[in-house]
C-alpha cells in the first residue's frame, strides 16, 4: 500500500515499484482532468467561427425581408456597407504593403459588373413559386455553411464553393424584390457577408487574438438579434435554436465523445480487463 502511495509516472524507462495492471495514478487523473478543460475551452472557441458565419447568413436574411417590407433604405444601407467594408479594409491590410489602386478598380469593376446585371437579376425568378425561392435559398445557405472553412483542414471544406453558394443564395433572394437599387444593395451585402466578412473574421482570430474574436462575435450576435427581431422576427426561434446547438450541444458532445478516443481505458479495454 505504502508503494501505491509514491508518486507514479506513466512512462517505461523509469525504475518503478510494482503496481498493479489498471493502475493510473493521480498524475493521470489531474492530466485527464486539465485535458478536459482544454478540450471545453477549444470546443467553445472554436464553435465561434460557425456562429459568425450563421448569424451572416441570418443576416442577410433580415436585411432581405427589411428591404422587401419598405422598412429599410437601400441608399442608407448601402453606405453603411461601403463604410464597414472600408474599415475592415484597412484593419485588415495595416501590416502589410497592398495595392490600393489595385483593389479600387476591382471595386468599380464589380459596382458596374452588378449595376448592368441588376435588372435581370430582378426578373431572374419572375415565373418561379416563392416556396421554391425559400426552399433553395434555405438550402443554399446551409451548404454554404457546411462548406466554409472554419480553420480545419477536411474534405468538404471548400471557401470557392461556400463563396459561389452564398452568392447564389443572395442572388435567388434579390431576384424577390421590386426596385433594382434594393436589388443592389441586397448583393453587396452579401459579397462583405460571404467575400470580405470571412478574411477579416480570420484576420482576427489569428492576428488579434482570442479577446478581439470574442468581441466581434458578440458584436455580430447582436446586430443579428435586433436585425431579425425588427425585421424577422419569426425566425428568432431558430436563430435562438441555432445558438443553443452550436454554442451548447455539439461542443458538449464533443468533449463528451472524447472520452471514448484518449481513454485509455475504454468500453473495450475495460472488457478485456475483465476477461484477464
Amino acid at each position: 500500500m505504502s508503494n501505491i502511495q509514491s508518486e507514479w509516472c506513466r512512462v517505461l524507462w523509469k525504475k518503478q515499484p510494482s503496481y498493479p495492471d489498471n493502475y493510473l495514478g493521480d498524475s493521470s487523473l489531474r492530466v485527464s482532468k486539465k485535458r478536459k478543460e482544454v478540450l471545453i475551452s477549444e470546443a467553445l472557441y472554436g464553435a465561434t467561427a460557425v456562429t459568425q458565419e450563421i448569424c451572416s447568413c441570418l443576416g442577410l436574411v433580415a436585411i432581405f425581408f427589411g428591404l422587401s417590407q419598405g422598412e429599410i433604405r437601400a441608399s442608407s444601407l448601402l453606405v453603411v456597407t461601403c463604410l464597414v467594408g472600408v474599415t475592415g479594409y484597412i484593419i485588415t491590410n495595416s501590416h502589410h504593403a497592398v495595392s490600393a489602386r489595385g483593389d479600387a478598380k476591382l471595386v468599380c469593376f464589380y459596382f458596374v459588373l452588378i449595376s448592368c446585371a441588376t435588372p435581370m437579376v430582378k426578373s431572374l425568378t419572375g415565373s418561379v413559386a416563392t416556396d421554391t425561392i425559400n426552399a433553395c435559398t434555405t438550402a443554399l445557405l446551409l451548404l454554404r455553411i457546411v462548406h466554409q472553412d472554419y480553420g480545419v483542414s477536411v474534405a468538404i471544406v471548400n471557401p470557392t464553393v461556400s463563396h459561389n453558394l452564398g452568392v447564389f443564395a443572395s442572388v435567388c433572394l434579390a431576384s424577390r424584390l421590386g426596385k433594382d437599387q434594393d436589388v443592389f444593395t441586397l448583393i453587396t451585402v452579401a459579397v462583405m457577408l460571404f467575400a470580405l466578412f470571412p478574411v477579416f473574421r480570420r484576420y482576427c482570430r489569428v492576428k488579434l487574438g482570442m479577446t478581439i474574436d470574442l468581441l466581434l462575435t458578440t458584436s455580430v450576435i447582436a446586430v443579428t438579434t435586433v436585425g431579425l427581431y425588427c425585421f424577422a422576427s419569426h425566425l428568432m426561434c431558430l436563430f435562438v435554436g441555432a445558438l443553443v446547438i452550436c454554442n451548447g450541444i455539439i461542443p458538449s458532445l464533443y468533449v463528451y465523445l472524447q472520452h471514448y478516443k484518449q481513454n485509455i481505458f475504454g468500453p473495450w479495454d475495460e472488457a478485456l480487463i475483465e476477461d484477464r
